[in-house]
């Protein structure tokens, strides 16, 4: 009989199993696409609203509206395109700056939050389905986006020296 080296079919086909097995419960592991699409997504809405607000101021110092509460009218022959203002930027609402950056609540989770004691007024939004209420049927409040970590926030101006502020947490967005 000669000496045979090497491995057997079976032994082969084993191994190979073996690996397919740890690729498919690695593999998701060290890609994390969706979470990588929600981080991009809240970005990219972060650029979405500075440029609407951009737009919309540029537009209302052009036509004077830059009082500390105005409206401003997109289409002339109706008024379901009025834009709400503060001090000449969109307010923090789904009238203001929903409108102004085109916000579908199909796409997204939000929520205007009213300042309270001289706060600002905010616009979160998160991507649909990711930020949920606390409990079941409850609307979404504050606290919902904050402990998400994965939310863009529009903070209305108090002043007429001041612009808006956008920010946008994309800590928790990886989850």
């Amino acid at each position: 009989m000669r000496n045979q080296k090497g491995f057997t079919l079976i032994e082969l086909i084993i191994v190979i199993v073996v690996l397919g097995i740890l690729a498919v419960t690695a593999a998701p592991q060290f890609f994390n696409f969706s979470g990588d699409a929600r981080e991009s997504a809240v970005k990219g809405l972060k650029g979405n609203i500075q440029g609407a607000y951009q737009t919309v101021y540029a537009k209302a110092a052009i036509e004077g509206k830059l009082g500390d509460s105005d409206t401003l009218n997109e289409d002339t022959t109706s008024t379901d395109d009025d834009i709400a203002l503060v001090y000449g930027y969109p307010a923090a609402t789904d009238d203001g700056i929903g409108k102004a950056s085109n916000l579908d609540s199909q796409d997204w989770d939000i929520l205007a939050v009213s300042g309270t004691s001289g706060a600002a007024n905010k616009y979160y939004v998160s991507p649909e389905g990711y930020t949920q209420p606390a409990t079941s049927g409850d609307p979404l409040a504050e606290s919902d986006y904050t402990s998400g970590n994965c939310y863009a926030v529009y903070s209305e101006t108090s002043s007429a020296d001041a612009a808006p502020v956008v920010t946008a947490e994309t800590s928790g967005c990886g989850n």
